[in-house]
């Protein structure tokens, strides 16, 4: 008998956050850029906060609901441990503004979570841990699928949080909407 075995994967977790006022953390995130300096670490324009601490009342119904994504994430994954999110950082893409290639390497679990998407506002991209490879070696598929895509998108709408390994290369397109910012919170998950 054949079969394909499956012997590594790379677990993405996709939830939709129906709880969050998505409008309140919206205009909390846009009144706490007017007045706190931004950083450049992956973003290409915008505006990217440096790491929140101390407490930000509007964020703590998200951030208890990412910490309660991340520990379903990681007992589906069977991995046991307290989870801790060390860094967490707001987003704020106007028109043309993207977030380039990175990743995350020393957490042991990165995510984003959208606040404000409106069209035309770009995806988050997955690079394949050997993009190089894949990339050439696939390069005329028949039809794209998990086993022979060197990068997988996924949409960002408003209320979806992806949580993955920090390892990850990701990236996300431009925002080509001209008149709406794309919002989003983005963390790093450490475990215990």
């Amino acid at each position: 008998m054949s079969e394909i075995q499956d012997i590594f994967k790379i677990p993405v977790y996709k939830t939709h956050l129906k709880e969050i006022d998505n409008k309140a953390v919206s205009k909390y995130c846009l009144s706490y850029s007017k007045v706190n300096k931004g950083n450049a670490i992956s973003n290409v324009g915008g505006y990217q906060s440096h790491n929140l601490t101390g407490e930000h009342k509007p964020l703590s119904l998200l951030l208890s609901s990412i910490l309660s994504a991340c520990s379903t994430f990681n007992t589906s994954l069977q991995i046991k441990g307290n989870i801790v999110i060390r860094d967490i950082w707001m987003n704020i893409n106007g028109y043309k503004d993207y977030n380039q290639l990175h990743h995350h390497g020393k957490a042991n679990l990165s995510g984003v979570y959208y606040i404000q998407t409106p069209p035309n506002c770009g995806r988050i991209l997955f690079n394949h841990p050997s993009y190089d490879l894949v990339s050439v070696a696939n390069n005329k598929p028949i039809k794209f699928n998990s086993y022979n895509s060197p990068r997988w998108r996924l949409p960002a709408l408003a209320g979806n949080l992806y949580v993955f390994p920090g390892y990850l290369n990701h990236q996300v397109e431009p925002n080509m909407n001209k008149t709406t910012k794309r919002i989003s919170i983005s963390f790093n998950v450490f475990f215990k």
